[in-house]
């Protein structure tokens, strides 16, 4: 069986337990030809890829999954890869931003998305901040470089991308939205098409089971692997990602079992979401974000 996965980025750290349970032939010893698919330009179009069935799975966000509803269609998630939210604001140390109070006046990045837009209204809210107290720039993949750049003064980023912008030669910032009042949830889960997950459970039960023999073998890789896995990519290191890898590692295996959902998170998340009014009707998270495809390994 043939499944065609759409990833969230180009491939990355994260992307390497699948790449390592390819290599591994673990896909392929129960019937499964796995696929990585280059991202599309944009998160929502990947839903939309998914829906059409251009893609069987796509790494996305769940928010995309509560908002997107192609008509005709109904998309689901079977697992989540990132289960901890790495979101927050990164600045460079020489702003001197340590605290919420500190972006008072300052020009902060924020990504086009209503769902960022939301979050970090919600963030500002929690600290006893207005809208009117920041300058909010809209940005997409050159913040970094606005960052660093000057032309903004704080970013709205995930942590573990943080190594990249210190191995440039810059001392960082970060404060991370989890500890700063917004519900921490899943990032990044699978999504797909419910008809086809119904058609499939056992396959995609053996997907994630075959990716968690990949994750327990990039956990085992050495410098020579991760060399062998970035050779093809273009602007990986090797150093580089073996530390984006210490940071992202956690955030998939987080607490509970591997690629469970979070249902109490998710309902966090929806709550901001209803709350902005980017959400405009209440649905029920359990029905849409699946525990019931989970490999009975996978702990």
């Amino acid at each position: 069986m043939k499944i065609r996965l759409l990833l969230d980025w180009t491939m990355d750290a994260k992307h390497a337990i699948f790449a390592e349970a390819i290599r591994k032939g673990c896909y392929a010893e129960i019937g499964l030809e796995l696929s990585l698919v280059e991202p599309a330009s944009k998160s929502s179009e990947a839903i939309e890829l998914v829906a059409s069935g251009d893609a069987e799975m796509a790494i996305n966000y769940p928010h995309n999954i509560l908002l997107l509803r192609p008509p005709g269609s109904d998309i689901v998630s079977v697992g989540a890869l990132v289960k901890k939210n790495p979101e927050g604001l990164l600045s460079l140390s020489a702003t001197g931003i340590e605290k919420p109070a500190d972006l008072k006046g300052k020009r902060i990045g924020i990504g086009p998305s209503p769902v960022s837009r939301a979050q970090f209204a919600v963030f500002l809210s929690e600290n006893g901040l207005n809208p009117e107290d920041v300058d909010i720039a809209t940005v997409g993949f050159e913040g970094e470089r606005l960052l660093i750049d000057g032309d903004i003064e704080a970013l709205d980023a995930v942590e573990y991308a943080n190594t990249r912008t210190r191995r440039k030669g810059y001392e960082v910032n970060f404060m991370a939205y989890s500890c700063f009042g917004i519900p921490d949830s899943p990032f990044l889960v699978f999504a797909a098409r419910r008809g086809w997950v119904e058609k499939n459970r056992e396959s995609i039960r053996g997907f994630l089971t075959a990716s968690a023999e990949g994750l327990a073998g990039v956990k085992r890789w050495g410098r020579d692997d991760w060399g062998r896995y970035t050779a093809g990519i273009k602007h990986r290191t090797v150093e580089e990602e073996m530390e984006v890898w210490e940071s992202i590692q956690p955030l998939i295996e987080g607490q509970g079992r591997l690629f469970a959902h979070s249902i109490a998170a998710l309902n966090g998340l929806k709550e901001i979401l209803l709350k902005k009014g980017v959400l405009r009707q209440d649905m029920a998270v359990e029905d849409i974000f699946l525990n019931s495809c989970l490999p009975d390994t996978a702990s």
